[in-house]
């Protein structure tokens, strides 16, 4: 066997390996715990059954104050259609959930690998699939059943079938990604961008790339099986949710919707910082011209990296795009000559890019364990909430509860009684204001008569609320109108009582 040979099955030994020691370590913290490590896996898995179970079109009643009541669009529809073989693994839907997690973590480490190889060696490519799992706000997400991961396939694929002209393979990306995730707009506007720059840069401009997005965009939003609620859960999520967070309105109170300190964000994404300061130094000493790959892997990962300093959602795009831009990079800088007459340099410069890493690695270890530690212990309280709900509360009743997120447990594992709204306060507030100005007010204490209000407006007989807010109190305090029926040390389920005493 020649030295060629030799080098190409160890660096193919050293890739498999990498890759392999990712999946495990995915695994193991996939299995930490026996809860979701959010909400939104909850809805998820829940949501997937009833498409198991009734087909793309049924009535979401479980939603009697939202635009799911009526308008009810299954945003995450090819997410949950490759969902749905897993529920037939297990009885435990959670557990079914977390082989859904693991399977499409596969799915996206084949998908990065698949581009990273396209610009360096194997054995770059194995340092390259750890760098995102060293930010914690990467990790915690890939750790969620969540839609946005099979958008980060789609869009980094699209990405990379633009800049090679594959106008066939874009055009059934461009397809699929509306029936699989609401970002799909992003396709159309990096097609716009990749030809801008080709036009730049190269002198060319592939203005099939553009149409033929654009064409498979509208065609995947027409064939979507909810349409046309899609084209409203759009404007729900894309256009209002944006809006109201630009202006500040406190109508979205989810925190990764909004961005931490800086200090955080810096902590937090080390890499990418560190990441694009030595890109920066090799630019200045190496005088390395980009190449139109890399302009438009940069222009991409800059307009999430601009979003994540207002949105720390988007940090789990940012990662990605980033280390994708700095291969590309690398291959520019390796230009036509052999890696490895360029290893000695590439050598000092991984080594020194280590230590620093691994410094500041047991930061991102335990920001990444302090979230899972709060999320499990939250969730853990929801399934036992929602399981008593299960067993003691009747059949058909709706269930008021204080937060929207609160309905995804519940939906889950107590399908059998209806709740208020679900995934996002705006389901609510675009669909019954003047309801949600009255149940903000209850859960903030600004109502005086809170059973009243639970009976004629809402028309429950059973709530739910945590103890983090006012309605909580005004619940404990009055006993006349209110019987606790289950309580811990997070929440209470009560019922509203008819016939009061005194």
């Amino acid at each position: 066997m020649s030295n060629l040979s030799r080098e190409k099955l160890f660096s193919n030994f050293i890739l498999s390996f990498s890759f392999l020691l990712i999946v495990i370590y995915l695994v193991y913290l996939q299995y930490l715990w026996q809860t979701f490590y959010d909400a939104d896996g909850y809805y998820h898995i829940a949501v997937t059954n009833f498409l198991k179970n009734f087909g793309p079109h049924y009535k979401f009643h479980w939603n009697q104050f939202s635009v799911f009541k009526d308008f009810f669009s299954d945003n995450d529809f090819l997410f949950h259609i490759l969902i749905i073989p897993f529920l037939y693994f297990s009885d435990n839907m959670i557990l079914a959930g977390k082989y859904a997690v693991i399977f499409y973590n596969v799915l996206f480490i084949l998908a990065y690998t698949f581009i990273l190889r396209k610009y360096l060696p194997n054995f770059l490519v194995s340092c390259f699939l750890f760098l995102p799992l060293l930010s914690s706000f990467f990790s915690l997400h890939f750790l969620l059943l969540r839609g946005v991961i099979l958008a980060h396939i789609l869009m980094i694929l699209a990405i990379y079938f633009m800049l090679n002209k594959k106008w066939i393979k874009l055009f059934v990306l461009s397809t699929i990604y509306p029936i699989s995730h609401l970002s799909f707009i992003i396709v159309i506007i990096f097609a716009i961008i990749c030809e801008i720059l080709r036009y730049l840069i190269k002198k060319e401009f592939f203005l099939r790339n553009i149409y033929v997005a654009i064409i498979g965009t509208l065609l995947g939003c027409l064939i979507h099986p909810n349409f046309p609620n899609n084209f409203v859960n759009f404007h729900l999520n894309v256009i209002l949710v944006t809006f109201h967070i630009i202006i500040n309105s406190g109508l979205i109170s989810l925190a990764e919707l909004f961005s931490s300190s800086g200090k955080f964000i810096f902590l937090n994404n080390f890499a990418v910082f560190f990441t694009l300061n030595v890109i920066i130094w090799m630019m200045f000493l190496g005088r390395t011209k980009a190449g139109f790959s890399t302009y438009v892997w940069w222009t991409c990962a800059s307009i999430y990296l601009i979003f994540s300093f207002f949105c720390d959602r988007f940090w789990y795009t940012s990662n990605v795009l980033f280390f994708i831009f700095t291969a590309s990079y690398l291959n520019d800088w390796i230009g036509k000559r052999e890696w490895r007459d360029v290893l000695p340099g590439i050598n000092k410069i991984f080594f020194t890019y280590s230590v620093i890493i691994i410094l500041f690695l047991p930061h991102s270890i335990n920001a990444l364990a302090r979230s899972m530690n709060i999320y499990t212990r939250l969730n853990t309280h929801y399934e036992n909430v929602a399981c008593w709900m299960r067993r003691c509360i009747p059949e058909g009743e709706t269930v008021y509860h204080a937060y929207a997120t609160d309905s995804s447990y519940f939906i889950c594992l107590n399908p059998k009684n209806s709740y208020l709204v679900s995934c996002d306060p705006v389901y609510m507030f675009y669909r019954y204001p003047m309801e949600f100005r009255i149940y903000e007010d209850l859960r903030k204490g600004n109502i005086n008569n809170p059973h009243r209000v639970l009976r004629e407006v809402f028309k429950v007989n059973y709530g739910y609320t945590r103890n983090d807010n006012a309605l909580y109190g005004q619940i404990k305090r009055d006993a006349s109108y209110f019987k606790i029926l289950y309580e811990d040390e997070i929440g209470i389920v009560f019922e509203i009582l008819k016939n009061v005493k005194g």
